[in-house]
């Protein structure tokens, strides 16, 4: 897990104290080394240099550099570091992730042929590149975002997971090509075009991430897509972009048996957090108390067999009684044998770090609930453990996100004309939430108006934003309300590409409007400690068997994840495997800001002439909250971190 940082000109600009800046800039990725390679035209290739690069002179022959932060994981030895060559020192590598089943496939090269100098998952990487070419990523199975500089080829290969847990971000023009793992390091070396107003809208209206595609919210920073390549002719200084992996290639299969449905979720999963526990440096567990960070436990525990001193546990814990989650998180750690580690956050947990948080960050925030991770991640490291099992990725494939009366899935139940079947759900979700199943058809009926409204942008998005128009100026509002692609659907699948609306929802909340922005999140607070998180729920083997099961397995009897929840049967207490609640690391936002309202207004005081914000409105809106709790809108919560964001990144 590092930070990686390249920079390529072909009108030999290179600047090494500029480049050193951008390098250290996120130091915190990479606390354990650094290490620098420069490229000349003539095909020399030079590394070892001072740490800010104060030993090196431009030269009009060099092309161009790679840099690198170490946080050591696998090898710790300096035979880890990087930038990393082959023996004939022909490729060069920086990478930034873990390789899991880099063990397997260095047992593979090595019958092939292949020698190894060292024990890293990095050299698995170049020796695959070797051999396989463009189609080495097909077998990995891991995060990962790196770049080869392929010295015979002159050209640069960059590829990004399958799921893009790791990050890769890149600028581009006719004349240069930068990438890092960080906006902000390419902000130091190259003009970020200013701000990105479609993705401001989006996120300050509409409460979205900010990255549904290749777009950030800096104008010429792009982000290349999940499961991508991008190579770079540095003779033409082209670039070409494609997709190795998608979800759109994930076939439906038609089990013969749910129980071996249960046992083969079962298996994967068990497999997919052992490869995740390969580590030199110690491995803790990250929980919310949620059904996912619970099963990630008692698999643990299981793995371990029973070993409290292996299964490091941490939690965070909020003093507000209205958050249930630590409760669950108790039973967990009272039932399976584990080493817990709780921390408090209380309410009045002062926010005047927030343009810190928002450096890392590098974007807005939709809620205050990130916040908590962060600080999760920060005690994590106070402890001793570097990296750490996440319980990210299992919602989006297995209809977590649902909620009461879940017409989604019982709209497709009647779509594929699944009468029987729908009117038993619905009378098992009437037993469970001992309510009238009347009511609950009623809801659904009125679930189906309301999507079907959502055919026409104009009457369902005027209508959903009219409440909070006014707090925007009029012709911000009106170009980008006629220019969102949200809006616009632009991201959602051609009618009928899937076999139901679930299907269709999972693969957008995947590709496009949730897991993208989680995982930017997950990366930045985890690298902010200097801390690796692992998603095991995202192993690509398990992604794809869960994308390929009837829509039925996600929902069933009232319960969401219902696959999983089987599968889990006798290793999660009952109490925890079949609750029906959701919250994660949850903070209560209102509170916190009211007790830190001398920070919200001097924000709102120094940003009143903004551009696309009425910020006076705002402000009054902040205020009628202050006095009456049911007027807080967390629109005040994106506006504030917005006006912070602009600040910091100018």
């Amino acid at each position: 897990m590092c930070g990686i940082l390249g920079y390529f000109s072909k009108v030999h600009d290179f600047n090494p104290r500029l480049f050193a800046v951008a390098n250290n800039l996120t130091r915190y990725r990479g606390p354990d080394g650094f290490g620098y390679t420069i490229f000349e035209e003539s095909g020399a290739v030079s590394s070892n240099f001072d740490e800010h690069l104060l030993d090196v002179n431009t030269t009009e022959s060099t092309i161009g550099a790679f840099g690198f932060r170490r946080l050591s994981i696998i090898d710790l030895s300096v035979n880890g570091n990087q930038p990393m060559c082959d023996a004939q020192e022909k490729l060069w590598i920086i990478f930034n992730g873990e390789i899991y089943n880099y063990i397997e496939l260095k047992k593979d090269l090595i019958e092939k042929g292949y020698t190894f100098y060292n024990k890293t998952d990095t050299e698995v990487i170049l020796n695959s590149y070797y051999e396989w070419g463009d189609k080495c990523v097909d077998h990995f199975n891991g995060m990962f975002s790196f770049c080869i500089f392929d010295l015979n080829r002159n050209e640069l290969f960059c590829a990004r997971d399958r799921l893009g847990i790791k990050p890769f971000y890149y600028y581009y023009n006719s004349n240069h090509f930068v990438f890092s793992s960080e906006i902000k390091q390419c902000n130091v070396l190259v003009d970020n075009g200013g701000r990105n107003l479609k993705q401001i809208f989006d996120f300050l209206l509409l409460g979205s991430y900010g990255n549904y595609d290749e777009n950030t919210y800096f104008h010429n920073i792009k982000s290349l897509c999940a499961g991508n390549i991008l190579k770079l002719n540095l003779t033409t200084f082209k670039i070409e972009i494609s997709e190795y992996w998608s979800l759109n290639n994930v076939h439906q299969i038609n089990p013969q048996s749910t129980s071996n449905v249960y046992l083969k979720i079962k298996e994967l999963l068990f497999d997919s957090t052992r490869l995740r526990l390969r580590s030199d440096v110690p491995v803790g567990t990250a929980l919310s108390g949620g059904l996912d960070s619970s099963g990630l436990v008692c698999i643990l525990n299981s793995i371990y067999k029973g070993q409290s001193d292996k299964n490091k546990v941490f939690t965070i814990i909020s003093d507000d009684p209205s958050i249930n989650d630590p409760h669950f998180a108790k039973i967990i750690t009272d039932t399976i044998p584990v080493t817990p580690y709780t921390s408090n956050i209380s309410s009045s947990r002062n926010i005047l770090e927030l343009p810190k948080f928002i450096f890392h960050q590098e974007e807005p925030l939709q809620s205050i609930s990130i916040f908590g991770s962060f600080y999760l991640y920060q005690f994590i490291k106070q402890m001793g453990v570097t990296v750490v099992i996440d319980g990210q990725g299992a919602d989006e494939f297995m209809g977590g996100y649902y909620r009461f009366p879940y017409k989604t899935y019982h709209l497709d139940l009647l779509q594929h004309l699944k009468i029987k079947k729908y009117f038993s759900e619905v009378q098992s979700l009437s037993d469970l939430e001992k309510t009238n199943s009347s009511l609950i058809h009623f809801l659904i009926l009125k679930g189906y108006l309301v999507n079907s409204l959502k055919t026409s942008k104009n009457i369902y998005f005027h209508f959903k934003l009219r409440p909070i128009q006014k707090y925007f100026k009029p012709d911000f509002f009106k170009v980008f309300f006629n220019n969102s692609d949200i809006i616009n659907k632009k991201y959602f699948p051609i009618k009928n590409s899937f076999d139901s609306t679930m299907k269709q929802d999972s693969y957008v909340l995947a590709k496009h409007s949730n897991l993208p922005g989680i995982l930017r999140q997950v990366d930045r607070n985890s690298m902010a400690a200097s801390v690796e998180a692992r998603v095991p729920f995202l192993d690509y083997r398990l992604v794809e068997f869960l994308f390929s099961l009837p829509f039925e397995y996600m929902f069933h009897n009232g319960f969401t994840k219902y696959a999983y929840r089987e599968s889990m049967r006798g290793l999660i207490p009952e109490k925890v495997l079949w609750r029906r609640s959701k919250e994660g690391f949850k903070l209560p936002e209102y509170d916190i800001l009211e007790k830190n309202k001398e920070f919200v207004f001097q924000v709102f005081n120094s940003n009143l002439d903004n551009d696309y914000i009425n910020v006076s409105l705002i402000k009054k809106l902040f205020s009628d909250s202050l006095s009456n709790k049911s007027n807080y809108n967390n629109l005040i919560w994106r506006t504030l971190t917005y006006l912070i964001w602009e600040n910091v990144f100018k």
